[in-house]
């Protein structure tokens, strides 16, 4: 026996109902870089959270993954307004530590099997200014010449806002930026290794601000698979508990730097 008419109309009425909020929500204008950006800081926090910090310290493990090697190596890192950073990597047997920072004006590197290094100048000396900035998640669009959103798409499992932009140095970096929590995901950019992915995840709130405890590296070489290359799993992280007088480059840094004839901030 054939259904009664009153049933076929509400069906037909509700797939079109479907279909047509379907093709909206598809051809919905996507929002603004400076509006998903805005919507971050407030996720993390919000902007008043986020300057009552001053400087940070961060212990952790960092991975380094070699096909199925994987070494494993205690890290610190320190930070502080505006523009200061201090890296330290245990090194394995007894080696010292790697070290790299910006004092505010000058990137360095130390490393006790190759020696000191300094950028004064250029490409290299800006990113790393860049990643010294305290403030980047607030900072973050002054860096670049351009942002824009160009696709909601998947990224490692969620729905994300694809932004793309190109930094004050012409280098393409793009983020991803997940919709439902406005957290940023995901960098992506272009490395010696190959296309880039640097993944943000298992954020935690730490006295009033989200931290995201755990940062994967992952590089596609030539027409492969992505691949994991690092992760820094953070254990602690603290606020406003560092002493500037930690910026302070060593005695071999110092001593590089004063044969560039450039000066430094500490």
């Amino acid at each position: 026996m054939s259904s009664p008419k009153w049933i076929a109309l509400p069906i037909a009425t509700l797939f079109g109902t479907l279909s047509t909020a379907a093709f909206q929500a598809a051809n919905a204008p996507l929002p603004k870089a400076t509006e998903i950006v805005e919507r971050y800081d407030q996720a993390l926090g919000g902007r008043e959270a986020i300057l009552k910090h001053t400087s940070s310290t961060m212990r952790g493990t960092l991975e380094i993954h070699d096909g199925s090697n994987v070494l494993r190596l205690p890290f610190t890192y320190y930070a502080a307004r505006p523009y200061l950073r201090l890296e330290k990597v245990t090194l394995p047997n007894g080696a010292g530590d790697a070290m790299g920072g910006f004092d505010g004006t000058i990137a360095w590197g130390l490393d006790p099997r190759s020696g000191p290094q300094v950028v004064v100048s250029g490409n290299d000396r800006e990113s790393a200014k860049r990643d010294a900035d305290f403030y980047y998640a607030l900072d973050e669009l002054a860096w670049f010449k351009s942002m824009e959103t160009i696709a909601l798409q998947d990224f490692e499992g969620r729905p994300c806002y694809h932004l793309h932009g190109v930094n004050n140095w012409d280098k393409s970096n793009d983020h991803y930026y997940d919709k439902e929590t406005g957290l940023l995901t995901a960098y992506e950019f272009e490395s010696e290794l190959g296309p880039t992915h640097e993944i943000f995840s298992d954020y935690r709130k730490i006295d009033g601000v989200l931290f995201p405890m755990k940062q994967t590296v992952k590089v596609k070489p030539g027409s492969g698979e992505w691949a994991v290359r690092q992760v820094l799993a953070y254990e602690s992280v603290t606020f406003n508990d560092v002493d500037p007088a930690i910026f302070t480059p060593p005695q071999a840094v110092r001593d590089l730097i004063a044969k560039s004839g450039q000066p430094h901030a500490n």
